[in-house]
């Protein structure tokens, strides 16, 4: 099974309160990148995430944190070989209502997927977040100030100043 069939039916038992966010969503936007699963945002809890996929027999597990640095909960599982995790999209920067449809897959909207990567500011975040500037040159400005509302600016730009992805992204470097 691939990717986005994985994506495609964990989407499916989740519609209409999912979207695809992380690499997978990433890469439908343009940004090159290797990924082995796929992250979804749910705007239901992780019981009714758990009991759904179970209608399908797909096994999934609840893990929970305190640790005001971590998301509250994580739903993980493995569908056909291919690792899953489930994540609050409350929790996330994720509106589950405004999303686009890309590939036939339901994919968080750009704006909301360039929240998320803010609010989550590592460094492959804060490169997919450069990587969306380059190729939307039209949400500089709107990739900036998301940066900068969540602290992570600094690395932003940094990316935006590396020389290799403006080779990889920008359309003047055609």
């Amino acid at each position: 099974m691939q990717l986005a069939d994985a994506a495609s039916r964990l989407l499916s038992v989740l519609d209409p309160e999912g979207v695809l966010i992380g690499g997978v969503c990433g890469a439908l936007y343009g940004v090159e990148r290797f990924t082995r699963d796929v992250d979804i945002a749910a705007g239901v809890g992780p019981e009714e995430i758990v009991r759904r996929l179970g209608t399908v027999n797909i096994d999934a597990e609840i893990c929970r944190s305190n640790d005001p640095d971590d998301l509250s909960w994580v739903v993980h599982g493995e569908i056909d070989g291919i690792p899953f995790q489930v994540l609050p999209a409350s929790e996330t920067g994720i509106d589950c209502a405004a999303f686009e449809l890309k590939a036939g897959l339901r994919v968080a909207d750009i704006r909301s997927f360039i929240v998320s990567k803010c609010l989550a500011s590592g460094q492959q975040d804060m490169h997919d977040v450069a990587a969306l500037c380059l190729i939307y040159p039209e949400l500089e400005g709107f990739c900036r100030e998301s940066a900068a509302a969540h602290g992570c600016l600094e690395k932003l730009e940094s990316w935006l100043n590396d020389r290799r992805l403006w080779q990889r992204y920008s359309p003047e470097a055609e």
